[in-house]
């Protein structure tokens, strides 16, 4: 089958039925929008065009093509109204063109974010300037860190995240991959151990003990076992909170930027405020 590799117009694409990606479209697409930003697009969107209504039909790249539209909205005039695509000839029937999108999105391998995480930190060692950044790469002051960070985590850790040892999900083991290195005040040729520090993550990533108890409890020392027993044994009481639909969808915006869930964050913040403002009430 002949292909063609060029730049067409944002506004001249259409997402089918035919792609079989239908889940977490918009899931990290600001994430994936600054990485575009920052490196390029790696891989080009599959289309072909429908000669019927005369425009190109995405097969694969749905959320590099949403993130192009992202990119185009917050920075226009610098080029994101085109986007590179593999152009193939129309696929004869709906099967075939179903066959083809599953086999481009089984076969695409998950976006390794080293090289903006390499990148993001290198210019702000260079300028420690947070607005600098923002400029250059579309990200908030959370990112930033996050990737300064993550820059600065031991080869080890890096390793288990892009494996998977961690999660499958690499937002996911890397948000748990810091928590894990705060908890246990990791420093490089400290006391703490490299494999101490990637299986406190893989605890942090299951989700199965709230992470402010694990966390509390790692801050004590002794073994994985010993902080899950202790932080398993703290009791909980459940209070029912009301959210406006607009609360909560911020909620999940941001729980998913620290690869958590709403509740775990809404947990979190509230931990948070009620430890503060005890604390100022004991002063």
């Amino acid at each position: 089958m002949s292909q063609e590799i060029t730049l067409i117009p944002i506004d001249e694409v259409k997402i089918q039925k035919f792609n079989v990606r239908k889940k977490d479209i918009q899931t990290g697409i600001e994430d994936l929008a600054a990485s575009i930003k920052a490196i390029g697009l790696l891989q080009p969107i599959t289309v072909f065009l429908d000669s019927e209504n005369k425009r190109y039909v995405i097969l694969a790249g749905q959320r590099r093509f949403n993130a192009y539209t992202y990119l185009n909205e917050e920075f226009p005039g610098e080029g994101f109204n085109e986007i590179k695509a593999i152009i193939i000839p129309e696929p004869e029937s709906d099967q075939e063109k179903m066959a083809l999108s599953l086999a481009e999105n089984v076969t695409q391998l998950p976006m390794q974010n080293l090289e903006i995480v390499k990148a993001v930190t290198e210019l702000y060692n260079t300028y420690h300037d947070y607005a600098i950044v923002k400029e250059k790469y579309g990200l908030t002051e959370y990112m930033i860190n996050k990737y300064v960070r993550l820059a600065r985590l031991p080869q080890q850790v890096v390793d288990a995240i892009n494996d998977g040892v961690i999660h499958s999900n690499p937002k996911t083991a890397e948000n748990a991959a810091l928590r894990a290195v705060d908890a246990l005040n990791y420093t490089k040729g400290g006391e703490v151990d490299e494999t101490f520090v990637v299986e406190m993550a893989k605890e942090y990533s299951k989700g199965e003990i709230e992470e402010e108890l694990l966390t509390a409890e790692a801050k004590k020392g002794g073994g994985i076992s010993e902080i899950k027993s202790r932080a398993a044994k703290k009791t909980t009481k459940k209070i029912e909170v009301n959210l406006s639909t607009d609360v909560h969808t911020k909620l999940s915006k941001v729980a998913d930027d620290s690869g958590t869930n709403a509740s775990a964050k809404a947990t979190s913040y509230v931990l948070e405020g009620v430890n503060k403002d005890y604390n100022e009430l004991e002063e």
